[in-house]
Parts: C-alpha cells; structure tokens; sequence
C-alpha cells in the first residue's frame, strides 16, 4: 500500500502524467518488456537477490522516475506497459507534461522477496525538492529485469485520477 502526505497527491499527479503524457509526444511507439534496452554484463540478467539484486532494482527505478531518460525506455521498465498505451495516447495533450519532465525519484530502500519481488520506498522531487516523501511501491522482476509493478504504476493514477475515475487504464481495475 502506498503511505502519501498531502504533497504526494501532487506528486503522483505530476509523474503520472509526465510519463503518460510524454510518452505520447515522442515518435516511437511505448516500449513493453520485451523492448527493453540490453542491460551490460550478464546474459542472463540482472541479479534478483542479494545487495546486487538491491542495487538493479533502485537503478531500474531511478531510471523509471528520470524525466531525462527517454520514455520509450522508461515506458519499458513498466511491467504490463503495453496493457497502459491507450491511457498513454488518451493523455497525450496534458498541460502537466512539460513539468514532469523535470521529476526524479530517490530511493531510501529496497527489500527483496526472493524470487520475483521487492518493497521500494522511494520520494519524488521536482526540481531536486521532496514534493512527496515515503512512498511505497513494488518491483517484479520478469524476463531477467527488476521492473516498476503495473501495481504501484496504477496507485500512482488512482491518486492522480481517484480511484473510481473511468479515465483509468483497464489494467488497474475499477
């Protein structure tokens, strides 16, 4: 469950449609799982255990939540990404993109579940200030990747969008 202070509304608004709305401005179609970039080093991955497993998952997080990392790669280290390009293309036009571009997150902890899961709690920033701290979210690891779970991804919409809201991706439920 994600804990939010009175900012992380805010917050989870702002990345929410940073990643959603940006992804549509560029030319490349959203990326799924199977589009991810390589990852240098192993054949078979990343490592999902131990600090190394700890470290790939913050990196891929970090990366998920840098405005400057292009979206066509952020959109691929998003588990189900493909289940989110009709809500992706529905927000192509938000006035908010522009300003999400700037977000980044921090990450204060990982904590694996052996074999395919991990706790994140992470902050966001805008323009290196907290707009929202202690939020938690989860990572899965599929196909040799940590990945932001479509589940945290559609926390983050409910808060933008309320919970109830039908502008909401299937993938997240109503």
């Amino acid at each position: 469950m994600m804990r939010v202070r009175s900012a992380g509304v805010l917050a989870a608004w702002l990345v929410t449609l940073g990643l959603a709305g940006a992804a549509c401005s560029g030319s490349q179609a959203p990326a799924g799982p199977s589009a991810r970039p390589s990852r240098a080093g192993s054949a078979s991955g990343q490592p999902s255990a131990g600090q190394a497993g700890q470290a790939a998952v913050k990196s891929a997080w970090l990366e998920f939540f840098n405005g400057a990392v292009p979206i066509p790669r952020r959109l691929g280290l998003l588990q189900d990404s493909a289940a989110f390009a009709p809500f992706v293309r529905s927000q192509e036009k938000t006035t908010l993109g522009a300003l999400v571009l700037q977000a980044t997150a921090t990450v204060s902890s990982v904590t694996l579940a052996p074999p395919s899961g991990a706790s994140v709690v992470y902050a966001i920033l805008l323009n290196g200030k907290p707009l929202a701290k202690d939020l938690t979210g989860t990572a899965v690891y599929s196909g040799g990747a940590w990945l932001v779970s479509s589940a945290t991804f559609c926390g983050l919409l409910r808060l933008a969008y309320s919970a109830k809201s039908t502008v909401l991706p299937a993938v997240c439920g109503s």
